[in-house]
């Protein structure tokens, strides 16, 4: 139980303030426990962000599981693809900014995250690599690997959110309707800019 209470609190800590800005009598306080009890979990504040940073670099690489639906025509898998990815992020911008500094910032993370997202994502490449093949031979779009295609999907959902998470655009009209159309009309955007890539 105070295992749990002192992630939580730290996860909030280290998200917000970053591996520097964070402090662990803070995660402490925040948690409700004796900094030594912290102490006696985890030793270092170091192992504590490890922990952290690892289960949420685990959350990305999951978010690509079950993600699209082989039976569907291929220019829908894609728009799929895009879709579902595109909602994970937006809906995780402070998730994916804490994880995008700290790999900037620490070679270390770097690794662990090309390692995790690497061995999870490979049977997505596969299966991804058998339908660009079939549409590839009916000439419906050009010769473009899988690796390529992630690429292109992930920087453009990724550069989205990074966007609206600096420019804090999201939030500022005191509308929801209309921070919700503006984000309907990105993820449009988007399938159609990677779609338009494709074409033969």
């Amino acid at each position: 139980m105070n295992e749990q209470l002192i992630l939580k609190a730290a996860e909030e800590e280290f998200i917000s303030k970053g591996y520097s800005g964070a402090k662990t009598t803070v995660i402490a306080q925040k948690a409700g426990v004796t900094h030594a009890m912290l102490h006696y979990y985890y030793r270092t504040k170091e192992n504590l962000f490890k922990k952290v940073f690892q289960e949420k670099v685990y959350i990305i690489a999951n978010s690509f599981e079950g993600i699209f639906d082989e039976n569907l025509p291929f220019e829908e898998i894609v728009k799929a693809f895009v879709e579902k990815h595109f909602d994970f992020v937006m809906n995780n911008r402070g998730l994916v900014s804490f994880v995008y500094n700290e790999v900037r910032s620490n070679k270390e993370n770097s690794q662990l995250l090309r390692e995790i997202l690497l061995s999870k994502m490979l049977h997505v490449f596969n299966r991804f690599e058998t339908i660009i093949d079939r549409e590839v031979a009916k000439g419906t779009i050009r010769a473009i690997k899988p690796m390529e295609l992630f690429m292109n999907i992930i920087t453009l959902n990724l550069s989205t959110s990074l966007f609206f998470s600096i420019s804090g655009i999201v939030g500022t009209f005191n509308d929801p309707e209309q921070d919700e159309d503006l984000l309907k009309r990105k993820r449009e955007d988007n399938v159609r800019l990677v779609l338009y890539s494709l074409r033969a």
